[in-house]
């Protein structure tokens, strides 16, 4: 019986310690990010955890219970939270504010765990890919003029036509544009193409939806560049519109709303519109960095290295300290 009894306690024990190690991992998950930083003629610092340092925080940066966000002068940083919670303004008249704990209610109804997921999908965007190098001041860099680059549709899902196909490269080079259906037989080609946007004709065999289509990009002394894009069935583009109309907007600003809905198309797959939504973000919010760093995620979703890395290091240019 004692050793019955020591066996249940030692059980016992074991569990406690097993649930502690998971409510204190709970704990440390992130519950916030960051989605713009505008320091003004101030400064915008964060104090992560029992750090004893305030220091330039990293555009979407993930926030955990604890961590602190500070604001001098009239500069202002914008929070978005996980779990309902609707988005904080640190102020130098509110700082330093403090991230909370969840307050463990979930969000409410269905657009409030949508917009949490959306959130949450954000966590760790931070981040840059590992083949991103330090960024590099534009006056070192080669002015060698980069190859032509295959961008739009790109491995993405499209939620309408008319396609538009879409490359960088050399203005005074000519291109030519195969497009293939899913059995590998050519729809439609042009040759002779200026550098510009080419919008697939009407006159040419329609897309279905559902079925993977493919392009390829020819330019004379380059090789061949071929992806692939599928144009989404009209129920799939119903719910990802109406998802999308859903996300909240009282109390978001422009710029939030744009990386909420940037990340949501992210997050569906949909890079093209993505990368749609963050060029027209950043066109009328050139200086904010949390903007460059989610179109670097999406032009590495695309596979697109290069657009991604300069985007990441609009980012980190914008996010640095001034002297």
């Amino acid at each position: 019986m004692r050793r019955a009894g020591r066996r249940v306690a030692a059980a016992t024990l074991g569990l406690l310690f097993v649930l502690g190690v998971a409510m204190a991992a709970q704990a440390s998950d992130p519950v916030a990010v960051l989605t713009e930083i505008r320091p003004g003629k101030g400064e915008i610092r964060v104090k992560i955890g029992n750090d004893s340092e305030w220091t330039a925080p990293a555009p979407l940066l993930s926030l955990r219970p604890g961590d602190q966000v500070r604001a001098s002068e009239d500069g202002r940083a914008v929070i978005l939270f996980s779990g309902g919670r609707p988005p904080q303004t640190v102020q130098a008249a509110n700082s330093p504010f403090k991230i909370p704990a969840p307050t463990g209610a979930g969000p409410a109804g269905q657009v409030g765990a949508l917009a949490s997921s959306v959130t949450s999908f954000l966590f760790g965007k931070q981040d840059k890919p590992a083949y991103v190098s330090a960024y590099v001041p534009l006056s070192t860099r080669s002015v060698r003029l980069p190859p032509p680059t295959l961008i739009s549709p790109r491995e993405t899902k499209l939620l309408a036509t008319p396609v538009v196909f879409e490359w960088s490269g050399s203005e005074s080079q000519r291109y030519g544009v195969r497009v293939f259906g899913p059995d590998h037989a050519v729809l439609w080609e042009q040759t002779g193409l200026p550098r510009k946007d080419l919008p697939y004709p009407a006159s040419a065999p329609g897309f279905k939806p559902g079925i993977t289509y493919s392009w390829e990009l020819h330019a004379e002394r380059h090789p061949v560049q071929r992806a692939q894009f599928v144009l989404l069935a009209p129920a799939e583009v119903a719910r990802v519109k109406n998802e999308l109309a859903s996300l909240p907007t009282s109390g978001v600003s422009a710029t939030t709303g744009a990386v909420m809905r940037g990340s949501y198309l992210l997050k569906e797959g949909c890079y093209l519109d993505a990368r749609r939504e963050l060029l027209a973000a950043i066109a009328a919010d050139p200086n904010e960095a949390s903007l460059h760093q989610l179109l670097g995620h999406v032009y590495d979703a695309m596979g697109i290295k290069d657009l991604a890395t300069d985007s990441f290091d609009e980012a980190r240019f914008l996010s640095a300290p001034r002297p």
